[in-house]
């Protein structure tokens, strides 16, 4: 039992996703088998490609979470941080690079050493909306109006809707 909750995943999300792909990789078997072949050889040779990748990221993640003192992450991201704490955050996020699974290993573990949970909320909100990383391919696809446009709207409404979940939590 435990094998089966392992691969198709831990909760309802992971096994919404798991199970379709199954059910899409089953019609492709039997409709267009050479599809399902060509996906399923990319997709190993994908993986294997980002694995180190993503391993490495999660080892530098859980090294920044680790060497923080929890005092530190109460102080800068506690309830008591306040608006300082949803600015910060909010902005910090915005600056932080790489994807998800990089990312995401950090937020969590500042949750879990006592970050409040409105400044995490925002911390990914300014991760997702704000994303400096992303300025490079801003430039190549859009003329430089709309990628001020996007950090003048995105920065404010990061901090705008941290502070309404900071009240309202």
């Amino acid at each position: 039992m435990n094998f089966i909750i392992y691969f198709i995943g831990k909760n309802w999300a992971q096994r919404i996703i798991v199970l379709g792909t199954i059910l899409l990789y089953l019609y492709l078997i039997l409709d267009k088998p050479e599809i399902a072949r060509k996906g399923f050889a990319n997709s190993i040779r994908i993986f294997f490609e980002l694995m180190p990748v993503i391993f490495a990221a999660l080892l530098i993640s859980q090294s920044i979470t680790l060497l923080l003192p929890d005092e530190i992450i109460i102080k800068w991201f506690g309830q008591e941080s306040g608006i300082r704490g949803i600015i910060t955050g909010g902005l910090l996020a915005g600056l932080l690079q790489g994807g998800p699974y990089a990312v995401y290993p950090i937020l969590q573990s500042l949750l879990q050493k006592g970050a409040h949970i409105s400044i995490i909320v925002t911390m990914l909100i300014g991760y997702g909306a704000i994303g400096l990383s992303r300025i490079v391919y801003d430039f190549i696809f859009f003329e430089p109006q709309l990628v001020g446009l996007r950090l003048l709207i995105t920065v404010p409404l990061t901090i705008i809707s941290g502070l309404i979940l900071y009240f309202i939590l």
